[in-house]
């Protein structure tokens, strides 16, 4: 009885275990979360989703699984292997967080995803934010939220509210509940009672076949913005940006180029601008390069505004940090200098008109043929006379002398006309002497380049300045056209500025008549500069206002402000402006000051011949 007994308690203790290792088995094999009915009608909705919606957006799908319930997990695997088995219609990068597995990071871009979650915590598990963070144009967010209906909301509120704080702007959350409806929300950061909200909207149905609405699961969400504000970051920068004060409506008047082209925006987009007004300092006293004001750079990083302009020059460094369009806006950088050290004096415009080769042979057959004439009453004066146009009172009767003095009246009088109608045009023109056409020729001279400090801080990434740095200095001026100023005040001075070609342009036609034929532009230019709107990394508004810039910019709009910002003129009106310019007695000092020479000379060889006269 004790052996029956024994083997009775063993046989029961050895059915225990098999019993506690199949149900520990199939707990943990369970893939029977609801029925399978449901499981193929979700699996159905899925994957019309991915054929219809994300395989025409990228030839890579990325698909992720993160949970923090294991069994949520083996569900989405297995509903994942019914996908692919039906599937095959782009390659596919499969990614798995789960709380009992290691987390192995994947970096890159994931620009189309289907993400499989359990709730919001499972969302920041994928660390998707940080991977995509670095991109401009706007990635693909259909999350499929699977949990009890009791937690859906409050999940898929936070998961909307993610969306939005990150600017993800193409994100859904599908939903199944518990009666088996699939449902797909959305959010749209701008409508008619709130603004900058994560509200969900219902956007489309599965009715076990379709979706009751083809073509709205990613909706378009920034074609009509209500009004709503966005906060623009720009600064007093004419003719690019101008500010000023109005006394008597106590309001900040705006005008300029840009000003122009966001309120073009704003009218199409339908979004009304809060402008914030920002006073520019040197680099050099930002965070970003160590100081201790807040710039640009900073306030777009911190998103505490939408968009930003005001001459924003792009750079590399920048484009890294930031979002940044179509650039609409290009010009060389160009060196301008005073052209009064290159003025030629009044004594030296009289024989600019020929090479000092045509002046030597000159002189040289003025010589000659004086010798010839030696022995001859008047001897090379008769040369002289017919070389300046004087009749001969005395023709010598000798054929030797008929010839050269025949000689020189018909080859003076192509010489003298010549000369005549160059100085005229000179004198006219306002010719200089030849200025230098490179920067390096400018430094060679011992020229030292000012600018800005914004301008200097882009030139510093340039190997010729970093190689001469000395030679590029800063001045304390906000905008090219006080450095003009600068530049108009100093006119004797080594130096040259380093300007906006368009603002010289338009400071050069702003200027008196007299005053456009007195700077030269180095025909070197010292670089090429890009302007933009800059927005914070990522920006949902990236694309929408790159696309409206582009219609823009094809229709011929920016280039019409652009010239009229400027007040570019035509080539010809500029021509006709140098053409009409008077010639004043100063152009014509150097003739008066020869002529005064001649009638002194002429007026002592008189006194000297009566004082021999009446000694004699």
């Amino acid at each position: 009885a004790n052996i029956l007994d024994g083997t009775a308690m063993s046989s029961t203790s050895t059915n225990g275990s098999i019993e506690a290792i199949y149900n520990s088995y199939l707990e943990n094999s369970r893939i029977d979360m609801q029925a399978e009915d449901a499981n193929v009608y979700v699996a159905r909705a899925l994957r019309l989703i991915i054929e219809s919606v994300l395989a025409p957006l990228s030839a890579t799908l990325v698909v992720t699984i993160s949970t923090r319930d294991p069994r949520t997990a083996q569900w989405f695997e297995y509903m994942m292997n019914n996908l692919v088995d039906s599937w095959r219609l782009a390659a596919v990068q499969l990614l798995r967080f789960r709380p009992d597995s290691q987390h192995v990071r994947v970096l890159g871009r994931k620009r189309v995803n289907l993400l499989l979650v359990d709730s919001y915590n499972g969302l920041l598990d994928t660390h998707f934010t940080e991977d995509n963070a670095d991109f401009d144009d706007l990635d693909y967010y259909f999350i499929f939220l699977q949990a009890r209906d009791r937690l859906i909301p409050r999940q898929k509120q936070l998961i909307l509210e993610h969306c939005l704080n990150h600017y993800w702007l193409n994100c859904n959350v599908m939903i199944q509940t518990a009666q088996v409806e699939v449902l797909v929300y959305t959010f749209y950061p701008f409508t008619a009672d709130k603004c900058q909200a994560a509200d969900p909207v219902l956007v489309n149905r599965f009715d076990g076949q379709q979706w009751k609405s083809n073509g709205t699961i990613f909706p378009e969400k920034l074609n009509q913005m209500h009004g709503c504000p966005l906060t623009v970051l720009t600064w007093h920068q004419p003719p690019f940006v101008a500010l000023s004060w109005d006394p008597e409506t106590e309001r900040m008047r705006t005008s300029g180029f840009e000003i122009q082209l966001v309120e073009h925006l704003a009218i199409k987009m339908n979004f009304s601008v809060h402008l914030r007004n920002l006073s520019l300092l040197r680099p050099e006293n930002y965070r970003m390069a160590e100081g201790v004001a807040e710039g640009p750079l900073e306030v777009l990083l911190q998103r505490r505004a939408n968009l930003s302009m005001g001459y924003f020059r792009k750079t590399a460094r920048r484009n890294q940090l930031l979002s940044t369009p179509m650039s609409y806006y290009s010009a060389n950088l160009v060196a301008i200098l005073h052209l009064d050290r290159y003025r030629l004096g009044p004594l030296a415009l009289l024989v600019f008109p020929f090479e000092l080769s045509v002046w030597l042979l000159l002189l040289l057959a003025l010589i000659v043929h004086t010798v010839l004439q030696v022995g001859r009453e008047q001897g090379g004066l008769q040369i002289l006379a017919l070389l300046l146009g004087a009749p001969l009172v005395q023709w010598s009767p000798q054929w030797r002398h008929r010839i050269i003095a025949g000689h020189w009246l018909w080859a003076s009088i192509p010489l003298r006309v010549t000369y005549q109608s160059l100085l005229f045009h000179l004198i006219r023109m306002q010719i200089y002497a030849n200025p230098p056409i490179q920067l390096d020729q400018l430094l060679a001279e011992g020229f030292c380049g000012v600018c800005t400090a914004n301008t200097r801080r882009l030139l510093l990434e340039m190997p010729q300045v970093v190689r001469q740095p000395e030679m590029f200095r800063s001045l304390d001026v906000g905008t090219d056209w006080e450095l003009l100023d600068y530049l108009q005040q100093h006119p004797g001075s080594r130096i040259f500025a380093i300007v906006n070609q368009d603002v010289a342009g338009a400071y050069i036609q702003a200027t008196s008549s007299a005053q456009v034929n007195t700077y030269h532009v180095v025909q070197q230019a010292v670089n090429v500069e890009y302007t933009g709107i800059y927005m914070p990394k990522h920006s949902y508004l990236y694309g929408k206002v790159d696309d409206a810039l582009r219609r823009l910019d094809a229709g011929g709009f920016i280039l019409a402000w652009r010239n009229a910002a400027f007040n570019v003129r035509s080539r010809e009106a500029v021509e006709e402006q140098a053409s009409s310019q008077v010639i004043n007695h100063g152009k014509l000092s150097g003739i008066y000051i020869v002529m005064a020479g001649m009638y002194l000379f002429a007026g002592i060889v008189f006194a000297g011949e009566v004082l021999i006269q009446r000694w004699s």
